[in-house]
């Protein structure tokens, strides 16, 4: 596929293609210890990366979906792990961004941050209880108003709970926060809550996969937090993929961290192909048609998913009035490109067979990376019944 197609592309592209590589020699030694790197969070800030999808009257660069969605591909062919953590605030800053649904003060502040000194932020949400927010249910993290001189609107609230699955929280300077309301209203809101000792990080992430991205638990702890940095509030629902409600930037850029992620695994397979060459053959093996075959089904996959993938969040960026109707086509490229990635790299290992469970090649850390786009929603078992019934309800309005 020609991708990237515009100068913009290209130029962001480029930024990722620049990075990549850095970021892969890292990759093993934060893999095999399960450390955070902070040292590509370093140079993400000052290649000011962070800035991609802020607008331009903020002073950001303006990205829409499909040039955040290759630009975080390409930096997930050097590391996973990064391009995830860093996935999660590219896709609230930009749908932030696209929506403008943030009380506006309080998006220019962040706007202004993320600008000026790289702030990062993310939306942690999950909670042991309560598991993903995205099948609805009421939090166990709580906000208690504090009043001034009697007024009826809180000044503050105060907010003390737990959250799990706190992706990149070592670099983050922003936590969002999702906490039930104890002001008899049985509403759940969510609160921009900055970093500070009200934050405790407690370094438990130890994963399969993706062991790199510092998603460790964190406890907040009576963080007294202004009013005005409260985004919303509502009753407890489930997302409903059928409707507008689906966050395309979450869906679309995650499922591009697995497609970089499998991209840089055929990468590896094509390169140990050419390189190896058994006495009893005396050739590489890249010349066996069974390894032709192996590697053209991984490829396939692969641009299957990314023409889905690109083609996807394209229409979401062209056509604006037509995004509720777009629904299922996030909800099919998401299943798609995690699925297609982690066949693909399943064809990768046995290209390079037992060679392939080894540490001296990346294939078998891309293997267990791979597999946790699996779990992100939306999740196949919600994906299927949801598909089902866009298409029957498609058949219904013929």
């Amino acid at each position: 596929m020609i991708i990237p197609r515009t100068e913009r592309q290209r130029r962001f592209v480029a930024m990722a293609q620049e990075l990549a590589p850095r970021f892969a020699e890292r990759a093993p030694e934060h893999d095999r210890l399960g450390t955070f790197p902070q040292e590509n969070f370093a140079e993400i800030r000052e290649a000011g990366l962070p800035k991609l999808v802020i607008p331009q009257e903020f002073g950001g660069w303006g990205a829409n979906l499909l040039e955040t969605v290759l630009t975080m591909e390409v930096l997930a062919v050097g590391d996973g792990s990064t391009a995830l953590s860093l996935t999660m605030h590219m896709q609230v800053m930009g749908s932030a961004a696209e929506t403008r649904s943030w009380p506006r003060e309080l998006f220019a502040h962040i706007c202004q941050e993320v600008v000026q000194r790289g702030a990062l932020v993310n939306s942690i949400a999950t909670e042991p209880e309560l598991g993903s927010p995205s099948r609805g249910g009421l939090p166990k993290t709580t906000a208690k108003p504090v009043y001034a001189n009697r007024g009826v609107e809180p000044v503050a609230w105060i907010i003390d709970g737990y959250k799990t699955y706190a992706s990149m929280s070592p670099a983050l300077d922003y936590f969002i926060i999702p906490a039930a309301l104890q002001d008899g209203s049985g509403h759940v809101a969510r609160f921009v809550v900055p970093k500070g000792p009200h934050i405790q990080i407690i370094e438990n992430w130890d994963a399969m996969g993706m062991r790199a991205t510092g998603s460790h638990d964190i406890r907040i702890v009576e963080a007294r937090v202004p009013h005005r940095f409260m985004l919303h509030r509502g009753h407890p629902q489930a997302d409903d993929p059928t409707k507008s409600t689906i966050n395309a930037w979450f869906a679309l850029t995650v499922s591009a961290v697995y497609l970089g992620v499998a991209q840089a695994a055929l990468e590896t397979a094509i390169r140990y192909a050419q390189e190896r060459v058994p006495t009893a053959l005396g050739k590489p093996i890249a010349q066996l048609e069974s390894v032709q075959r192996r590697l053209g089904q991984a490829d396939l996959l692969l641009t299957q998913a990314q023409a889905l993938l690109t083609q996807v969040a394209d229409d979401w960026d062209r056509f604006p009035d037509r995004r509720r109707d777009l629904s299922p086509d996030i909800v099919a490229a998401k299943v798609t490109v995690t699925n297609h990635a982690l066949e693909a790299v399943d064809h990768c290992m046995r290209v390079a067979g037992g060679a392939s469970m080894s540490k001296r090649l990346p294939l078998e850390r891309y293997y267990r990376d791979v597999r946790a786009g699996l779990y992100h929603p939306v999740v196949d078992d919600q994906a299927f019944p949801m598909l089902g019934r866009a298409a029957m309800k498609r058949l219904q309005e013929k």
